[in-house]
């Protein structure tokens, strides 16, 4: 059965304002004990869920992480305990790796950098993810709370339009990003 259009609004503009509050945990309140593998899966799926396009997705398995190791992106648990470091580097992963190449994950995060270096790169990707949702946020907010109630033709033809401009907003900032990271070498694996 096809949802109510002014139902679909009225979800859009309700998730839309509560964006903000879906943020990652900040650094000194990421687990500082080290998590087994099944518990890194289920925190980083939490951490991440804005993301999620259902809510059975998984955003990150055991084989994802296994493979970043191997691929010299996430340094090998040790003990079979993952820390802070490890879960910051995969909540930066499961967030950009569905715009970035593994090569571009290798150019833009710290690789083989010493847990200082993790933890002021995850400081600035909570504090520029937190801006953006808010900005991009309210932008959507007033572009679509004039659309709630009764759909109108015009009014659907007023979201194709306004998704059709984030979707290009989004290719051209990943060529833009993806251009940049062009510029930088890959850390050594």
């Amino acid at each position: 059965m096809k949802q109510d259009k002014s139902e679909s609004i009225d979800q859009l503009n309700q998730w839309l304002g509560e964006m903000g509050g879906t943020l990652p945990a900040r650094w000194e309140l990421l687990p500082d004990i080290g998590l087994y593998m099944d518990q890194v899966q289920t925190y980083i799926d939490r951490q991440v869920s804005l993301y999620r396009r259902d809510e059975g997705e998984r955003l990150m398995t055991s084989s994802m992480i296994n493979n970043y190791i191997k691929d010299g992106l996430l340094p090998r648990a040790k003990a079979k305990k993952y820390s802070p470091e490890h879960l910051a580097m995969l909540i930066m992963i499961g967030t950009l790796k569905q715009v970035l190449s593994m090569q571009n994950l290798h150019r833009l995060l710290p690789c083989g950098r010493d847990a200082t270096g993790i933890e002021e790169l995850y400081q600035h990707f909570i504090d520029i993810q937190g801006s953006t949702l808010q900005s991009k946020a309210g932008q959507l907010l007033e572009d679509t709370r004039q659309l709630s109630g009764d759909v109108t033709p015009e009014q659907q033809h007023a979201l194709r339009e306004l998704a059709l401009q984030l979707s290009i907003e989004s290719r051209i900032n990943m060529l833009i990003a993806e251009k940049i990271l062009a510029l930088l070498e890959d850390c050594d694996p």
